[in-house]
């Protein structure tokens, strides 16, 4: 403990209040010279699912905390309700399909952007995870032709994911051979074929496993189907990015730290999923950590797969109405800010 003599800077003796005052003063000088900053909030607004584990893990982690950011993170109906909010100002950041992002830009979404097209995706997030799942009387992608598919937008990426899988492996054409209903988030898309107004759906993880226990049938995965593919990613506005690049370092670097945790804390990072994914067992939380972890899965340490990224514009170019070339990637992706805020210092 601290011993201080009891004399003032003359060498007189300090008089009885002064020495009660002494301890006070001292305490007001350590708590003024502790530093002490408030953390940034960054609202970021995605679709449910597993994939949603990094942000999950910085959280409980205190990995956000740690790089000076608080991330309030809640869920959308849709990417129409994405884009409206991102732009209304409500959320900074999305957690979306990619190809989201390439169709406003093109002009080729469900609804026009209510501003000018300044998308761009900075951080991976994974393949997707998705499934084609079916209803229990449908035995093939054949006996899909003549039915109804639920989808989130006619022309939101993962109904392109189905309409692709659909036309490789069973020769059918969308419009041509079967319809659409759009209906939103997988949630909605599962309801839809409960309800029997749609007969298949593209299904997210770790909806595809309550999915089969209710009796609905997987039919394709998604990564074998189209090999690299770039799922999801974060993404936000060049305004808010540019003004906004410590926050955006900090993200991208808690993000990265989430992934890499959970490849070497596989145990604690299913503890995790489990805490954020009502009713989850522990064993299927275990299997979901590894298919996270494998092919299609989160992407490793954040990064976009620029291979993935092409197979999302071949097929937008495919599918996309009105039909154009799509830009060179760096349209619609832009690494810099993860290059900077990973940079060895």
């Amino acid at each position: 403990m601290l011993k201080f003599a009891a004399k003032t800077l003359t060498g007189a003796p300090f008089s009885p209040l002064t020495r009660r005052r002494v301890p006070v003063a001292l305490t007001l000088l350590l708590f003024s010279a502790t530093p002490s900053f408030a953390l940034s909030d960054i609202k970021i607004l995605s679709f449910g699912g597993a994939t949603n584990l990094p942000v999950w893990v910085a959280q409980a982690k205190g990995l956000f905390a740690k790089e000076g950011i608080n991330v309030a993170f809640s869920f959308t109906n849709g990417s129409v309700d994405q884009m409206k909010a991102l732009y209304d100002g409500k959320i900074d950041v999305i957690s979306t399909a990619f190809d989201n992002i390439v169709a406003y830009t093109e002009g080729q979404s469900d609804i026009p952007l209510p501003g000018p097209a300044d998308l761009f995706a900075f951080v991976g997030v994974g393949g997707g995870m998705n499934t084609l799942m079916v209803r229990p009387e449908i035995k093939d992608m054949a006996a899909i032709k003549g039915k109804v598919v639920a989808v989130d937008a006619f022309k939101s990426g993962y109904a392109l994911v189905l309409y692709q899988i659909l036309k490789d492996r069973a020769g059918l054409e969308y419009g041509k051979d079967y319809t659409a209903v759009s209906v939103g988030n997988t949630d909605k898309r599962l309801a839809a074929m409960r309800d029997d107004k749609a007969v298949a759906a593209i299904v997210g993880a770790p909806q595809d496993m309550d999915a089969a226990k209710e009796g609905f049938k997987p039919l394709a995965d998604a990564a074998v189907e189209l090999g690299p593919y770039l799922g999801s990613a974060l993404v936000t506005r060049r305004p808010w990015a540019a003004a906004h690049e410590a926050d955006m370092a900090a993200l991208i670097r808690a993000m990265a730290a989430a992934s890499d945790y959970i490849v070497a804390n596989k145990a604690e990072a299913a503890a995790v999923l489990r805490d954020n994914t009502k009713g989850m067992s522990e064993a299927d939380a275990a299997k979901m950590v590894e298919r996270l972890l494998g092919a299609g899965g989160l992407s490793p340490h954040g990064a976009i797969d620029v291979k993935g990224v092409e197979t999302v514009l071949k097929m937008r170019e495919a599918y996309g109405e009105p039909a154009k070339k799509m830009g060179p990637p760096a349209k619609y992706v832009d690494t810099s800010y993860y290059d900077r805020a990973l940079a060895k210092k």
